[in-house]
């Protein structure tokens, strides 16, 4: 996807990366675990352009990497002795694109995404000395949580093309509460999002908005707060199959977490950061596509602050 909303928090740490439209992103303290069900940064480029017509497996790739968590004010979070998170995740899309059916004049797409996510983390949550710090890193390997987005809606037009839905993401990943890194968040989320591509001759210019509403935690009777993302790319044709650009997002969490009916840590624990960097995209034929494009993060606060790198493809069958 979010991520993609993925690291911890001092109560309770977990770690969780997966897609909503692709993958997975790690996080820290912000949310359970410190981590999105949506990979943030992942919707940037032509995120108004439905694909064409027919079947679509999309592959996704991300590697995320913080070595430094940001507390409420933005600043070094003092609740952790020592922390570092990575996270490698692969994510399968297959996307149908209904060839014969229109709703209100738009093309009709379908889509489910599986992410595979490897999350190694090392945290150790300060103690009073001379109690030393109590290490609570971990690791995680295997499938997370399926995102399913039913029926999305593309219009097309000249040079502007938008794109609107909902997508689920469902708690199919491994989850157990006592491990400090989970593939899985072992909580659902509904989203509602909306797209918009401009093409104006050899320009590009794309922007996504996402808002969603987390479901809670039955094991820990926690729910994370309600985010909204926005994700960008602007860009330039500068021969024929090639372009380049910038892209980004800005994420922030709308509403407290929650836990046993409480506001977590007295502030309700929500999370915003930055990301900018560059992209390079090569699209040869109508059927196949690349993207690679970095994101370097800025501006954190209840979360880890660090990069990311992304290579996305995409083969029409």
């Amino acid at each position: 996807m979010q991520q993609a909303r993925e690291c911890s928090n001092y109560r309770r740490p977990a770690a969780w990366f997966a897609l909503g439209l692709a993958l997975a992103c790690c996080q820290a303290s912000a949310t359970e675990g410190g981590g999105s069900a949506y990979p943030v940064g992942v919707e940037t480029n032509y995120t108004g352009l439905m694909l064409p017509e027919g079947s679509h497996l999309l592959v996704y790739y991300q590697h995320y990497q913080a070595n430094e968590a940001r507390d409420n004010h933005g600043r070094d979070n003092p609740r952790f002795a020592y922390f570092r998170s990575r996270a490698d995740v692969v994510a399968l899309r297959l996307s149908h694109v209904w060839r014969t059916v229109r709703i209100a004049g738009a093309t009709l797409e379908s889509r489910v995404v599986l992410p595979l996510p490897q999350v190694d983390l090392r945290l150790g949550i300060a103690r009073p000395a001379p109690l030393g710090a109590l290490d609570r890193s971990g690791s995680s390997k295997g499938a997370g949580d399926l995102t399913v987005a039913p029926l999305l809606l593309g219009w097309h037009g000249p040079s502007l093309h938008q794109m609107a839905g909902f997508e689920m993401i469902l708690p199919t990943g491994e989850y157990d509460r006592d491990r400090p890194v989970n593939a899985g968040r072992n909580a659902w989320q509904a989203a509602a999002l909306y797209g918009l591509t401009w093409l104006p001759g050899r320009w590009e210019a794309s922007a996504r908005v996402r808002y969603a509403i987390n479901g809670r935690n039955d094991a820990t009777d926690y729910r994370s707060g309600n985010e909204l993302s926005l994700e960008f790319s602007g860009g330039y044709k500068f021969m024929p199959g090639w372009s380049a650009g910038l892209n980004g997002y800005a994420y922030r969490q709308t509403s407290d977490d929650r836990q046993s009916g409480a506001a977590v840590n007295g502030d309700g624990n929500r999370a915003a950061v930055n990301a900018i960097g560059p992209y390079l995209a090569w699209s040869p034929s109508r059927g196949f596509g690349l993207v690679a494009k970095f994101q370097v993060e800025s501006g954190a606060r209840n979360r880890a602050e660090g990069n990311r790198f992304w290579l996305q493809g995409r083969y029409a069958f």
